[in-house]
C-alpha cells in the first residue's frame, strides 16, 4: 500500500473516529447529566468520554486490520498485535465513563468493578507485550 493511501485511510478513519464520538457526546447527555453536575466538572466529563469513545473506534479499527493480518499471515508476532489491541480495546471501553451508566451501575462509585478492569486489561496488554519481546 502507498504511503499516499495508508495516509489517506488513516484520515477518513479519524474523522470517522471524531464523529462517532461527538455523536456519543452530543447523543448522551440525559444518561450523564443525572449524575455529574453542570460547570466545569460536567465539561471535564465529557471531554473524558469523547476521548475515551474515540480510543475505543480507533482500537476496534486496528483490532479489525491486525485480525485481516492474522488470517493473511498467522504468526506469533501477528497473533500477539492482536492479543495486545484486544487486551488495550477493552481497557478502554472499561474506562469510558459510559460504560458503567449503560450496564445499569448508576453513578461511578469510588469502588466497584470498573474502578479495577482498565487496570486489568492493562496487565493483560503489558504481559503480551512481555511474551513477545523475548521469543
Amino acid at each position: 500500500m502507498s504511503d499516499h493511501l495508508a495516509l489517506r485511510r488513516t484520515a477518513a478513519l479519524l474523522v470517522v473516529a471524531v464523529a462517532v464520538a461527538a455523536g456519543v457526546v452530543v447523543a448522551l447527555p440525559g444518561l450523564l447529566m443525572p449524575f455529574y453536575p453542570p460547570g466545569v466538572f460536567g465539561v471535564l466529563v465529557r471531554a473524558k468520554v469523547f476521548f475515551a469513545t474515540l480510543v475505543v473506534v480507533l482500537l476496534a479499527a486496528l483490532f479489525v486490520t491486525y485480525a485481516r493480518l492474522y488470517r493473511e499471515l498467522p504468526t506469533r508476532f501477528t497473533r500477539g498485535l492482536l492479543l495486545f489491541t484486544a487486551a488495550l480495546l477493552l481497557y478502554a471501553a472499561t474506562a469510558n465513563p459510559v460504560l458503567p451508566l449503560l450496564l445499569g451501575f448508576g453513578r461511578p462509585r469510588p469502588i466497584g468493578p470498573f474502578t479495577f478492569l482498565p487496570e486489568a486489561f492493562t496487565c493483560v496488554a503489558v504481559l503480551v507485550l512481555y511474551y513477545q519481546s523475548n521469543t
